[in-house]
């Protein structure tokens, strides 16, 4: 008998373990946050200490419906820090840390350095569980960075691996009807990491391995980076054989059988599925196979907002027009701009000298960062600013917005969307 699995297991059935989070963005703090209401300790970790005050404040930086009262780093201040140490006492870590890419290749920086960091305050007895996007082996990888002589992975040290499945801006969205990919180095990993979530969701699916689990992560959203590109592709077919794409998907979504209807867009965005092609296919190719399709759906993705800007500039009779760009985020009604194409887009206008201010309901103000390099702030809509534009481009179509209104007071609409397809706005040119 494993003395240490069942002294762990013990205290993770009967809720009597803590949990240290590292990384309190889009994923981590939605986690704490279903742990917490489980009556669940949690120990939070963020290198950001805007974060860290605004949480001890009570303050959600999160626009969601469940995190609007979230004030647990409010009553228990000593429970959130920046600092590793804070993670000594915990019996389950799990690491939600962002996973980009760097010259479209896996940049593993954030998860790789919290593996070192976490190699100081790591004690027998734990569950490590990784919960990044990451390429198959990186888990295992991962573990390296804090690997030591005194542990025995699977006898007095434990790692698991979950992919986040969190829908940003979906309602209706819940583990409650959304099943939980667990996995383990171990089937005694796998048994602790089943355990943890089942405290948070109605179904969990358990893995034959690590990689298997990190490959099914970024399958899901292969599936829907290649769907996408594809309709991307058919809207350039469509728009140079003067063809409506939005009535071709229409028409094509009638079929009730072997067709899912997927929308054509400015480009993708989303830590997730801009970047997982790019992550299997970096690994694929170090392991002697390097992958077309995939590569392919990525790379023409990427392109769309070039496209966009270009089909733009050639309906524009103005030599230096000047821009409103509607829409940051990079999906509709969510605070969330990582990889959107509206930054994209910001850059190739700059690059081209245009002038162009933007609007976002959820975005009052953009700052200077890893993907912008200047600072601008939000212009509010009405009669008078919409006036000052040779035209508005629809980037994000957020519910917010009141389409007539912008289309009535605007001098040209571009379209990126297909927002305006069923509301009788006729001049507006689809891109």
């Amino acid at each position: 008998m494993n003395i240490n699995f069942e002294i762990l297991k013990k205290k993770i059935i009967s809720k009597n373990f803590i949990v240290g989070i590292i990384g309190l963005g889009y994923v981590g703090l939605p986690l704490a946050n279903r742990f917490i209401k489980k009556n669940i300790k949690v120990i939070g970790l963020e290198q950001d200490i805007n974060k860290v005050k605004k949480l001890k404040k009570g303050i959600s930086y999160i626009n969601s419906p469940s995190l609007k009262k979230f004030n647990y780093f409010k009553k228990f201040k000593k429970n959130i820090s920046s600092d590793y140490k804070i993670l000594k006492n915990c019996d389950v870590v799990m690491v939600c840390l962002p996973t980009p890419l760097k010259n479209k290749t896996p940049d593993m920086s954030f998860v790789y350095n919290c593996g070192r960091q976490i190699k100081k305050v790591v004690k027998p007895l734990q569950l490590i569980i990784l919960e990044s996007t990451v390429f198959p082996g990186a888990t295992f990888e991962f573990y390296k960075k804090f690997k030591s002589q005194k542990f025995l992975i699977g006898k007095n040290i434990f790692l698991g691996y979950s992919p986040e499945r969190e829908n940003p801006g979906d309602k209706k969205f819940s583990y409650q009807s959304t099943p939980k990919i667990v996995s383990g180095y171990t089937n005694k990993c796998t048994i602790l990491t089943d355990f943890v979530y089942k405290h948070i969701v109605k179904k969990t699916v358990k893995a034959k391995n690590l990689k298997s689990a990190e490959t099914s992560k970024l399958l899901e959203n292969l599936y829907r980076a290649v769907n996408i590109g594809l309709i991307n592709e058919l809207k350039i077919i469509c728009n140079n054989l003067n063809i409506d794409v939005f009535e071709v998907i229409k028409l094509a979504a009638t079929k009730n059988f072997g067709f899912q209807k997927f929308m054509p867009g400015p480009g993708l965005g989303g830590h997730c599925i801009p970047i997982d092609p790019f992550y299997l296919s970096w690994i694929s190719k170090k392991k002697g196979y390097d992958p077309k399709f995939i590569r392919l759906a990525g790379e023409l993705n990427s392109s769309m907002p070039n496209w966009v800007i270009k089909k733009m500039l050639a309906n524009i009779n103005e030599r230096t027009p000047k821009i409103l760009i509607l829409g940051v985020s990079y999906k509709k009604n969510v605070d969330d701009d990582r990889e959107s194409p509206s930054i994209e887009i910001m850059k190739l206008l700059t690059k081209n000298k245009i002038k162009f201010e933007y609007n976002d309901p959820y975005f009052p103000q953009l700052r200077k960062g890893r993907n912008l390099k200047f600072t601008k702030k939000s212009v509010p809509i009405n009669e008078k600013n919409l006036k000052k534009f040779n035209a508005v481009l629809v980037i994000t179509d957020h519910d917010a917005y009141n389409y007539k209104f912008i289309y009535k007071n605007s001098k040209q609409v571009f379209d990126a969307r297909g927002v305006y397809k069923n509301l009788g706005c006729e001049k507006v040119i689809y891109c």
